[in-house]
């Protein structure tokens, strides 16, 4: 094998290496940015059910507010749980004890009752319940007048 042939080897050689670890950083930095924005969304979500009737004394009614709020951010109501199908009632029933740990405060019930709550959603529905923030918006030509 002449030089140049052994150089243009070696040449295609880190071509392909520097390619396959473009392609492993581009699947991890997706990996990563999915990570960080259903952090947000729970994040974003909980927090505007901690929010959502935070002075009400009564339990029931304040539970209640933090499923209409968490319902209406997600898209799947636009007022009230008599507003839930069949499936969102069974939901509702899966959530709630994220709700009642939530507006008692209670970090670690929390943590655990979210944790099997997204468990139960991605099982029964076949993805992820942070996807369910997800918002196609088309693109809009640009029109210059």
């Amino acid at each position: 094998m002449s030089v140049l042939a052994t150089l243009a080897a070696r040449a295609e050689a880190a071509s392909a290496e520097e390619a396959a670890y473009r392609r492993e950083a581009q699947r991890r930095t997706e990996i990563l940015e999915r990570t960080r924005a259903f952090a947000y969304r729970r994040l974003n979500l909980l927090k505007k059910m901690a929010e959502t009737a935070a002075e009400e004394p009564d339990a029931k009614k304040a539970a209640d507010a933090r499923l209409v709020a968490a319902f209406v951010d997600i898209g799947w109501i636009s007022g009230g749980l008599d507003e839930l199908d069949e499936k969102g009632r069974e939901t509702e029933a899966k959530f709630r004890p994220v709700v009642d740990a939530l507006g008692a405060g209670d970090e670690p019930r929390l943590t655990a009752a979210l944790t099997e709550f997204e468990a139960w959603f991605s099982q029964r529905f076949g993805r992820d319940f942070c996807a369910v923030f997800d918002r196609y918006i088309p693109d809009t030509p640009k029109v210059d007048f």
